[in-house]
């Protein structure tokens, strides 16, 4: 039997959308209009598409899906290189708690330039983040405070490892029934979306 979760197939999807679902609940005045919003919590879904295989390359995928076994098991996936960067050797700087969404860092040098852009990803523990404001450069103590969204699910303690190098969410398909592809007028396998959502 797999054991969960499975790492994602070599073979690179050819298109990815990343995007958040927020559960929420909308209530309007009806004598004013005033609206307010109650957010609870957010989950990554997940829809991306493999490119034209040959067939070996095909069966490869298919029994990683046939291994999934529907929504039963889990799998993680890293976003897109383009969304990531090499920095290594970064920690909390102080405890970070579930629902926040803002953790202050350390690893830089007094001063030094932060190497962040507002959509970055990094991971801390299994949840995957995305950079939603950060300073240009750390602080005297090679400090900084980086935003982000989801909200944290968990609490973590002072000096928790942050991947930014190589983040990962956790995954599972939104269908009982595993995708499997077909030929095209070519021969060529061909697979269709396949959709996920992050595994809470």
């Amino acid at each position: 039997m797999a054991t969960y979760p499975l790492s994602f197939p070599t073979k690179a999807p050819a298109r990815e959308k990343l995007q958040l679902n927020h559960r929420q609940a909308v209530m309007e005045s009806p004598h004013t209009y005033a609206t307010q919003v109650v957010h609870t919590a957010s989950q990554w879904n997940l829809d991306f598409t493999w490119p034209r295989m040959n067939l070996a390359q095909a069966t490869v995928i298919q029994a990683w899906l046939d291994s999934l076994r529907g929504q039963a098991g889990t799998f993680r996936y890293t976003p897109r290189a383009r969304t990531r960067n090499a920095l290594t050797g970064r920690v909390l700087a102080a405890a970070a708690y579930a629902y926040g969404n803002n953790v202050k860092l350390s690893g830089w040098a007094a001063n030094a330039a932060s190497g962040l852009s507002v959509g970055h990803f990094f991971q801390l523990g299994d949840q995957l983040l995305r950079v939603t404001a950060a300073p240009v450069n750390a602080d005297a103590n090679g400090q900084l405070l980086v935003e982000f969204e989801p909200m944290l699910r968990a609490n973590y303690a002072n000096g928790a490892a942050v991947n930014f190098a190589n983040p990962s969410g956790l995954f599972r398909l939104t269908t009982s029934d595993t995708p499997a592809f077909d030929c095209d007028t070519d021969g060529y396998p061909t697979f269709p979306s396949i959709i996920a959502k992050e595994a809470i």
